[in-house]
């Protein structure tokens, strides 16, 4: 995790807001990666990491030609040649890996080692570098998702974010890392309906019935076949609403959400003072709400197990392992005719 301790900041900012702390935390980083004007050594080439460090962890496989050239001439921003601003492209770049393609989700991507159960993405950088580019870029952070009387969305910059690799025929692959998330299909779906269908044996295929609630209950993706099948057990209103809602329900959609640069927070330490930066606790790229997300979506999206709104479409997501280029771009607006502001596409 960060801590104020790790860094350059002067002992009485530390008792400061959690903004001016992360903009000393942001001030650091950059010094530390040669983006001021001091002279600092070379950076490694992209396409290589160095060896292994303390924490046992091995280095990275050489990037390919295809994906070097993704990096271009954007500026290193962490030792490990992950994290790379391209300030004349509005683009900060991070390097990645496939971690899991069959996930139930609550974020995209999280640093390496940090619930990779719950991800497509890991990376081999703190989350604090991800928010030093983003702030380079000049955007601002915004505040996260609340819930009070009702659910109040995060708010801050716009980003599109969009996933760059190499299939398995050598081809250049680029799209928006939402093409990779469905809705959650894999769970159970209910609908009321106050008697079972009569003569039908339940279990049925994915077809429970719950007494106590009166509700039929169907589990997973419903198939045309299912569909088919259980609308010809009954011939009864409520009982074939259930099944066509089921049926609805359970079919894959991709996410439309869009990401906000929130930021996350700060946590002081009650006992030592220290200041911990909370997204390296792996809230970096996510598709639940969390009050310290880096980034997160605009939308009600619950973190609770067994109510996880998304999944990984793992039927367009590339093998374990695979080196991924991420692209986090601002999503710029543009005046119009009007004088409205109006997003610039991509």
């Amino acid at each position: 995790m960060l801590r104020a301790s790790m860094i350059p900041i002067a002992p009485s900012a530390v008792a400061c807001s959690p903004r001016l702390i992360v903009f000393c935390c942001v001030a650091a980083a950059v010094t530390v990666c040669g983006l001021n004007a001091v002279a600092q050594p070379p950076a490694p080439a992209p396409d290589t990491v160095g060896k292994s460090g303390a924490d046992g962890l091995p280095p990275l496989a050489p990037l390919s030609p295809e994906l070097q050239k993704v990096l271009g001439k954007a500026q290193q921003l962490n030792p490990d040649a992950t994290v790379f601003l391209d300030k004349a492209g509005g683009r900060v770049l991070v390097r990645s890996e496939i971690a899991c393609r069959d996930c139930i989700l609550e974020m995209i991507c999280v640093p390496e080692r940090v619930k990779e159960h719950e991800t497509i993405l890991r990376m081999r950088a703190r989350a604090y570098v991800v928010h030093a580019g983003l702030i380079a870029l000049g955007l601002e952070a915004g505040t996260p998702a609340v819930w009070e009387d009702r659910f109040v969305p995060p708010k801050g910059s716009e980003i599109s974010i969009y996933a760059n690799w190499i299939d398995a025929n050598g081809k250049h692959q680029r799209k928006d890392i939402r093409t990779w998330v469905r809705n959650n299909i894999h769970r159970y779906f209910s609908r009321p309906l106050p008697t079972p269908p009569p003569g039908l044996k339940i279990p049925y295929r994915e077809l429970r019935y719950d007494n106590f609630n009166r509700e039929a209950i169907w589990f997973g993706p419903m198939s045309e076949e299912d569909r088919a099948d259980l609308l010809g057990k009954w011939d009864n209103k409520t009982y074939k609403d259930a099944i066509n809602g089921f049926f609805e329900d359970s079919q894959s959609r991709q996410m439309e959400a869009k990401f906000v640069f929130v930021g996350s927070q700060f946590y002081k330490d009650p006992d030592t003072g220290e200041q911990v930066y909370l997204a390296e606790g792996g809230h970096v790229l996510c598709v639940s709400n969390f009050a310290d997300a880096l980034i997160d979506i605009v939308e009600e999206s619950s973190s609770a197990d067994g109510a996880l709104t998304y999944e990984a479409w793992a039927e367009r997501i590339p093998p374990v392992d695979t080196p991924v280029i991420l692209e986090l771009i601002p999503v710029r607006k543009a005046p119009t005719a009007g004088g409205q502001p109006e997003a610039t596409p991509e």
